[in-house]
């Protein structure tokens, strides 16, 4: 299949068709060059992401201590390096995909241009023949006419009694003279025939052959240089999924690190008081002052007696005491107590 034998009348398609390749080329180049600038964007956002979510460490204090939040940050830290990676995408396809494609474009415009002007300087040169073909075969018809007029001169006079000899032999030479420039343009006609003859067969089996076989060799390049570039497409995503896999390796080593357990025990070791919750309140006899008055003195002063607890050493026992809530109980919760014993 050639270009030049099956399609050596069809230049003005093949030249529309080059350049719809050229103009595709360059569609895809443009797609190159969005999809760059969404990976430089995606890349951006991503580290603005981080950097919004990373804690702002201006002491020790402030440090994430519980698993889910260390896990969390390690989360942020591989997914800033996943942004990296976005980031070595980008810069390889600007510089395999994106960087080749424009300048195979200019370097292909340059060439096609230079084949078809060779395509239409051999034309013209063809264009040329034909007109000098034409212009000996205009002129020998031409002439033929006028020696056919002077032929018919010639024989009306040598036929005439009344004309002169010195007619017919001016019609003669004249017959001769024409006859001569017919027979030189004649001649002319049939070299100028044949040399367009065999330009036209060079044209049509040599030239314009070579000329669109230049242009078919430089369409299917301009395909492998788009098969070429698909290829490094794809292949600038596919170097960095190994690096892409270990960051979202990294991200499920830090989920699976979280430990519920730790982070509740790190609670109690955070915010445990060391005090021993409140026992339970006893019940409080309001009616004992109505036995003492109905009651024998002596048995209720024995009670009373029995009952009372030394004042000062109830308070300076208070004293010592370290109180659940910070604050001294009450008199009344003293009396309570000593009525209790609970000292």
């Amino acid at each position: 299949m050639s270009w030049g034998t099956e399609l050596w009348d069809q230049f003005d398609s093949l030249d529309k068709h080059t350049q719809w390749g050229i103009d595709f080329l360059e569609r895809y180049a443009k797609f190159v060059k969005e999809r760059i600038e969404i990976e430089q964007n995606y890349a951006k956002q991503l580290r603005n992401l981080v950097k919004k979510y990373c804690p702002k460490r201006s002491s020790k204090d402030e440090e994430p201590r519980f698993t889910s939040c260390i896990a969390f940050f390690n989360i942020l830290n591989e997914l800033n390096d996943y942004a990296g990676q976005r980031e070595v995408v980008a810069e390889e396809m600007a510089h395999r995909v994106y960087g080749e494609l424009m300048r195979y474009a200019h370097d292909l415009k340059t060439e096609r241009k230079m084949h078809l002007q060779e395509g239409r300087k051999a034309q013209q040169y063809l264009d040329m023949c034909w007109k000098q073909m034409d212009n000996s075969k205009k002129k020998f018809e031409r002439e033929c006419r006028e020696a056919e007029k002077a032929q018919q001169s010639y024989e009306r006079l040598d036929n005439d009694t009344n004309a002169t000899k010195a007619d017919v032999e001016k019609a003669k030479q004249q017959l001769n003279l024409r006859t001569h420039m017919a027979d030189e343009n004649k001649n002319e006609y049939a070299a100028q025939l044949q040399n367009f003859n065999g330009e036209q067969h060079k044209h049509f089996y040599v030239v314009i052959p070579q000329i669109y076989k230049q242009l078919q060799e430089m369409d299917e390049r301009r395909t492998i240089k788009l098969s070429e570039c698909y290829r490094g497409f794809a292949d600038s995503e596919r170097k960095v999924i190994p690096i892409i896999s270990k960051c979202l390796e990294g991200m499920i080593l830090a989920a699976k690190s979280v430990d519920e357990r730790r982070d509740s025990q790190m609670v109690v070791d955070s915010f445990k008081s060391g005090f021993e919750p409140p026992g339970d309140f006893p019940f409080e006899d309001f009616s004992q002052h109505i036995y003492r008055t109905v009651s024998d003195g002596t048995i209720s002063a024995s009670k009373q007696e029995s009952g009372k607890v030394d004042a000062k050493t109830t308070v300076g026992k208070a004293k010592g005491k370290l109180w659940l809530f910070g604050k001294k109980p009450k008199v009344r919760v003293i009396k309570f107590l000593c009525a209790n014993n609970l000292f």
